[in-house]
């Protein structure tokens, strides 16, 4: 099966980081040749770079990209001669060019339908996405739910310093880009009632000033670490007691499965992605949305009691691997694909 995988954004948040994941899956498996199209981003080459993932850049310098952008994306195309394309998000749906490859297009959040015109079928990570697209007008027989994987590949992660933290810390660790959906607030408003504890975020965005000075106001500005974009996940996850995952809106939640595939125990305000899955007080806590105090509670609670903690972490874990590991997803995927080859 010869795969193309385009990805037209300069973004590095979750979607373009879990585009990075499937292409690092498929480049080691023997029945797949895998090529991907990106913009030209030194950070993203250098991890696929890492990962041996073949791909192809696009120009983005303020005349090659006028000139050239278009041209070269169809003769990447025209050039590895797919029998499969898979869009990332809106903007590589629009642009794919002419192709006799059967084109799939990938949604991971609520976008607008008219984006994927050019694809034969959609990939959508949750049922509500499902009911998302179908009522929008799109034919269920065209669309499967996928969801995603939840492992950290090795050679995807950039080594990065930690700040320091006292010894008789607790760490939590909250992960996504700074912008109100993410409810960053919510956690730093629950700090000052989980005493020796220092919370983790990583991410990069428009609140960190905010985000900063909400800390300060609360008192819990020195136990409040904002440590930008990271891409060395796992060493944060290896380095939390708890990982919190307060998102006011959120289709999916990858941290959730990060959380499970790092045996991190969970604690998560109840949006759209992590009530479908997580079960609550099985394999992760729920609270309401914008509760810290809820929020708070829970993870003392998480904190202080050995047994929910293992009982949390196990069925996580068993969550993960029946469901959520890099086996399960990218065997469904190459069933697929394999069927809308075959059709």
């Amino acid at each position: 099966m010869r795969l193309m995988q385009i990805l037209l954004s300069q973004a590095e948040a979750g979607a373009e980081t879990y585009y990075e994941k499937v292409a690092a899956a498929f480049a080691k498996d023997p029945e797949v040749t895998q090529r991907l199209i990106i913009e030209a981003l030194p950070s993203r080459e250098a991890r696929l770079d890492a990962a041996n993932v073949d791909y192809t850049t696009l120009p983005m310098g303020a005349i090659s990209k006028p000139l050239l952008y278009n041209r070269r994306l169809q003769k990447a195309v025209d050039e590895f001669k797919p029998d499969l394309i898979v869009t990332w998000v809106n903007r590589a749906s629009r642009k794919c060019p002419k192709t006799d490859a059967v084109v799939v297009g990938r949604l991971g959040g609520y976008y607008d339908i008219n984006n994927y015109t050019k694809c034969n079928h959609l990939i959508v990570n949750t049922p509500d996405l499902v009911r998302h697209v179908t009522e929008s007008s799109w034919d269920d027989a065209k669309v499967s739910m996928i969801s995603n994987f939840g492992e950290l590949p090795d050679s995807l992660q950039v080594s990065e310093p930690l700040p320091e933290i006292p010894d008789e810390h607790n760490v939590l660790l909250t992960l996504g880009r700074l912008h109100p959906k993410k409810a960053q607030d919510t956690l730093i408003k629950a700090m000052p009632e989980i005493p020796n504890a220092t919370l983790l975020i990583a991410g990069s965005g428009e609140m960190k000033d905010e985000l900063e000075a909400l800390a300060k106001e609360l008192g819990v500005g020195d136990r409040v670490k904002l440590l930008g974009l990271r891409k060395d996940i796992f060493s944060l996850f290896q380095r939390a007691d708890v990982c919190v995952f307060p998102s006011r809106f959120e289709p999916l939640g990858n941290v959730v499965l990060e959380a499970w595939a790092t045996e991190t125990p969970l604690v998560a305000a109840s949006s759209q992605g992590p009530s479908w899955l997580v079960e609550h007080e099985t394999n992760g806590l729920l609270f309401p949305v914008d509760d810290h105090h809820t929020c708070a509670a829970q993870v003392k609670q998480v904190l202080n009691d050995d047994a929910l903690r293992r009982k949390l972490v196990e069925n996580g874990k068993l969550r993960f691997e029946e469901r959520h590991s890099m086996p399960v997803i990218i065997g469904e995927y190459k069933a697929l694909f394999k069927r809308l080859l075959n059709s």
